[in-house]
């Protein structure tokens, strides 16, 4: 069998590899479609927890300032019933006077808490807001990990079957050709071994001339090369990328 016809056999089983090539990238590739749905928790629950800590340090200082507000009182009721019992005037008057300051010492702390309850009432609002939006973004995310899980099954079946297709096509192609083919495919990213070979008609300011190109990596190849795949003695290889190179002379370009 001439080389050429051996090339040729390979090429039903490139396009099975290519097959396998698109299904087990677009495999890996469906988890990172689930990397923005996973942020949106990820920043709902992030906001939550931030909501959360800031109304838990307004109930803190309110706590604070309720006992600063009873600490008042009780010194207000303290320095009354001193007031009552003083025995002479200016006793008596700076006792009231201390009082008076207690009293608006008190009125100021007050009015504060009830600015800081009602921030707390603000921010729980916003807390039911945000919990609403985490709810939303978790059930984004479980319909896409639904999503994705089924669809990567069905590709995962998918590519069951063409493995399988792919090994009763190999078991036919000649031994060294197929391990050439191998090593060729194992050590490209893309998925191909075989590259075509096309014929261009150059034209310059020198004149017009031939040019064979390797399709796989755009590159001229060698006239010793070409002759040697259109005698089809050899199977020969890319000098640049090291692909199987496979001649096409049906039509210029």
């Amino acid at each position: 069998m001439a080389s050429n016809q051996k090339v040729e056999g390979l090429v039903p089983l490139q396009e099975i590899d290519l097959s396998v090539y698109h299904l087990s990238a677009r495999i890996e590739e469906l988890p990172v479609q689930l990397h923005d749905a996973h942020e949106k928790v990820s920043r709902a629950k992030s906001n939550l927890e931030e909501i959360k800590a800031e109304i838990m340090s307004l109930k803190l200082e309110a706590g604070k300032r309720e006992l600063t507000v009873k600490e008042c009182d009780e010194r207000i009721t303290k320095l009354q019933t001193q007031a009552n019992q003083a025995k002479k005037n200016d006793e008596y008057q700076g006792l009231l006077k201390e009082a008076s300051a207690v009293k608006a010492e008190r009125s100021r702390i007050e009015e504060g808490l009830l600015d800081i309850l009602y921030q707390v009432d603000e921010k729980g609002k916003l807390d039911s807001l945000r919990k609403e939006d985490l709810e939303e973004a978790e059930t984004v995310l479980k319909k896409e990990e639904s999503r994705i899980s089924s669809e990567t099954g069905d590709l995962e079946k998918k590519l069951e079957e063409v493995t399988a297709k792919r090994d009763a096509l190999a078991s036919g192609v000649d031994p060294d050709v197929k391990n050439l083919y191998e090593r060729v495919l194992q050590a490209k990213e893309d998925g191909l071994a075989i590259a075509t070979v096309s014929k261009y008609r150059v034209i310059e300011a020198s004149g017009k001339y031939i040019q064979w190109q390797c399709e796989g990596c755009s590159v001229e190849v060698t006239s010793q090369d070409v002759n040697l795949l259109l005698m089809g003695k050899e199977v020969i290889t890319c000098r640049t990328c090291s692909r199987i190179l496979l001649v096409k002379v049906e039509e210029d370009k």
